[in-house]
């Protein structure tokens, strides 16, 4: 008896599982070509933040880049930055930093929201798709990276 209500459960299991795969809508190419120039235009934002702060201790005077690596991870920590004896420029320096780098994440976050909801489209929909498939379906996650290389490779060839 056992048996057999385990054997239905299986099949039952089964039938419902196949119910779920057909209803997830198919990734298109198109779709993952969208997400792939969101996801590298990002990136590409996110390289700018990087190098805006990497000028900005460059340019500076107040304060060496060593000096500026060690005391960053410090920099919202008014008791660390004593105990390291951070003088006023470089605080102030810190500051500065700060609110560049915040602004710049600022944008960079509406920018990837407005991406996700109109570019790729659907409001948001079509990006969460993608972004769950990517995390398990390995065809959605070959044709992706196969996409984005093509991308980054058309990219590099304009540069």
């Amino acid at each position: 008896m056992k048996l057999k209500l385990y054997s239905i459960l299986i099949l039952l299991f089964s039938i419902l599982n196949s119910f779920v795969a057909l209803a997830q809508e198919e990734i298109t190419d198109e779709e993952l070509t969208r997400y792939a120039v969101m996801m590298d235009s990002i990136d590409v934002l996110k390289g700018n933040v990087e190098k805006t702060i990497k000028e900005m201790v460059a340019s500076t005077e107040e304060i060496t880049g060593t000096r500026y690596n060690e005391l960053y991870k410090y920099s919202r920590n008014t008791d660390k930055l004593a105990e390291l004896e951070a003088n006023e420029a470089e605080v102030e320096f810190l500051n500065s930093i700060d609110f560049v780098k915040d602004s710049m994440t600022l944008e960079l976050k509406k920018v990837y929201s407005s991406l996700a909801k109109d570019y790729v489209g659907d409001g948001g929909r079509t990006f969460n798709k993608i972004s769950k498939a990517l995390k398990s379906d390995e065809d959605v996650k070959q044709r992706y990276d196969a996409i984005l290389l093509g991308i980054t490779e058309e990219e590099e060839t304009e540069n």
